[in-house]
């Protein structure tokens, strides 16, 4: 799938403006090539909204944005509710499978998105994938409560990664990070791969969720 991550930063008094903004996206469901969209608030930064939507493929959301974003932007007026935004975009290549059937299901009964944006050393690219299929595939899909992931790969920046992952509740996420996810980053050797590093945990929000009708 092809992944949109978005980033804005909204004063603590637009919170709600902007919430409200954020519910009236409803229409890019019937955008062909759209599969989901969802999103929350930085559970470190209460004035970070985070939103997240994934596509067939990049021709699918190139046509959302030529045809049909500007209108529904211009009408909901949420440029108005946030001082600064960043986006980047990611195709995802590998999948990590957890509880949920289907894609879709996961999104619905997902209450936590945790996110780590990864820069990998340009000499452990390689390593770095392989780890995330050898060591993180299996280790994720063990722990209760994780719906579904991926790791995804940067259109435009070949060291970087973003790995999504979907949770049940917090409860559950707190207990993998409490009991599992220190083994898995030492089975996986991260500090040898990564330059950088930095996680996010996002409450999401029902009412922002989007799912294209099956």
């Amino acid at each position: 799938m092809y992944i949109k991550w978005i980033n804005c930063n909204v004063s603590l008094h637009l919170k709600d403006k902007f919430s409200l903004a954020q519910e009236k996206w409803l229409r890019t469901k019937s955008a062909k090539g759209f599969v989901a969209q969802t999103g929350g608030w930085n559970s470190k930064d209460e004035t970070e909204a985070c939103i997240i939507s994934f596509w067939e493929n990049k021709y699918a959301l190139q046509y959302f944005m030529t045809n049909f974003h500007d209108q529904i932007f211009i009408e909901n007026k949420q440029d108005q509710f946030y001082s600064s935004l960043t986006v980047d975009h990611f195709n995802s290549n590998l999948t990590l499978e957890g509880e949920s059937s289907t894609f879709i299901q996961a999104i619905k009964n997902a209450h936590i998105l945790r996110i780590a944006d990864c820069r990998v050393k340009n000499d452990k690219v390689e390593h770095f994938e392989q780890m995330q299929k050898e060591i993180w595939q299996p280790g994720m899909k063990n722990a209760k409560g994780m719906l579904i992931g991926y790791c995804s790969k940067s259109t435009n920046d070949t060291n970087a990664y973003l790995i999504t992952s979907f949770w049940d509740s917090q409860e559950n996420h707190q207990k993998y990070v409490d009991n599992i996810l220190h083994g898995l980053r030492e089975k996986a050797d991260v500090i040898n791969d990564l330059e950088t590093t930095a996680g996010k945990q996002l409450f999401l929000i029902d009412s922002w969720k989007i799912l294209k009708d099956y």
